[in-house]
C-alpha cells in the first residue's frame, strides 16, 4: 500500500490548489529553519562583516533575478517575486519556498565563497523555485497524507458501552499513529526518489543563469570544493553540483581541443618560427 501511495502521489500533485501548496511550502521551510542551530551573536567586527555579506547576497540575487527573467519569461510571476534573505543559522545551507523567498544561511559566509561561487549557490536555490520543485514536493506530501488517511480511516464508535468506547478510542489512536507514520515514511521515500532529478535540473538551470550573467564558472567550480567542512546533506549536494560543473567544463575543454589531423600542421608552423 505504501508503495502504491508513493508511486501515485506525484501524478496527483497537480490537483492541489496553488494557494494551499504555497502556504504548505512556506510552513515547511520555516519548520525546517527552526530545526537548525542558530548562529552565535556577532561582535562589532563580525557584525560589520555580516552586513557586508548580507549586501552581497542582496546584490547578487537582484542581478541573477534579472538574468532569470530574460531566460525564463514563462515564469515571470515567480521570478519577479524573488526575495533574498540571510538567516542566522550556524551551518552552511540554503532554503526557499514556492513564493520565491530564497534564504542563505549565515554559515555560508564562513566558506569564503567568491562572487561566482556564491552566485551559483543562490542561482541553484532559485532554480528549484523556477523548476516548480516546491510545488511538486509539497503537493506530493499532501497527496501522500490524504492517501494515508484513506488507507487508515478513522474508526467509528463501535458501541455504547464504556468498554466499547474505550476500545474505540484506543483503536482510533493506533489508526491515527499508523496514518501519520505512513504519511511521513511515504513522503521521505517520495522525496528521496525525486531528489537526484531535481538536483540535476537545478544545476542545469543555475548554470544557464550564470552563463547569461557571463560569470566565471571555472572559478565557481574551484571555490565550491570544501574538503574541511562537515559533510552535511547540503554540503553533499554542493559537492554534487561541483562535480556537475567540473563535468561541463571538461566537456567544453574537450570540444575546444584541436583535431588530431591538425596537429602536424600546427607543429610545422611552430617549426618555421624557430
Amino acid at each position: 500500500m505504501l508503495q502504491f501511495a508513493t508511486e501515485h502521489a506525484v501524478a496527483g500533485a497537480a490537483d492541489i490548489p496553488s494557494g494551499i501548496s504555497d502556504v504548505y511550502s512556506d510552513i515547511d521551510m520555516r519548520v525546517r529553519l527552526s530545526a537548525k542551530s542558530s548562529a552565535p551573536a556577532c561582535t562589532a567586527e563580525r557584525c560589520a562583516e555580516n552586513l557586508t555579506f548580507d549586501a552581497r547576497v542582496q546584490s547578487l540575487g537582484r542581478y541573477l533575478r534579472k538574468a532569470a527573467a530574460v531566460l525564463y519569461p514563462q515564469h515571470e510571476k515567480v521570478i519577479t517575486s524573488f526575495n533574498f534573505e540571510v538567516a542566522e543559522k550556524r551551518e552552511a545551507g540554503t532554503a526557499s519556498n514556492n513564493r520565491g523567498l530564497v534564504v542563505v544561511f549565515r554559515g555560508i559566509q564562513d566558506l569564503q565563497l567568491s562572487d561566482d561561487a556564491l552566485g551559483f549557490v543562490i542561482a541553484r536555490e532559485m532554480a528549484h523555485v523556477i523548476a516548480g520543485h516546491h510545488v511538486t514536493n509539497t503537493s506530493t506530501k499532501l497527496v501522500i497524507s490524504a492517501l494515508a488517511s484513506v488507507l487508515f480511516p478513522a474508526v467509528a464508535i463501535i458501541g455504547a458501552s464504556s468498554a466499547a468506547a474505550q476500545a474505540s478510542t484506543a483503536t482510533s489512536l493506533i489508526t491515527s499513529a499508523a496514518s501519520t507514520a505512513t504519511s511521513m515514511v511515504g513522503s521521505e521515500v517520495a522525496m528521496a526518489k525525486m531528489k537526484p532529478t531535481q538536483l540535476s535540473q537545478a544545476d542545469e538551470i543555475a548554470y544557464t543563469i550564470m552563463e547569461k550573467c557571463e560569470w566565471d564558472m571555472r572559478s565557481a567550480e574551484s571555490v565550491l570544493t570544501q574538503g574541511d567542512v562537515p559533510q552535511t546533506p547540503w554540503m553533499l549536494d554542493l559537492q554534487a553540483s561541483q562535480n556537475y560543473l567540473l563535468g561541463v567544463i571538461e566537456k567544453e575543454d574537450a570540444a575546444n581541443l584541436p583535431l588530431v589531423e591538425d596537429a602536424p600542421t600546427e607543429l610545422a608552423e611552430i617549426s618555421k618560427t624557430m
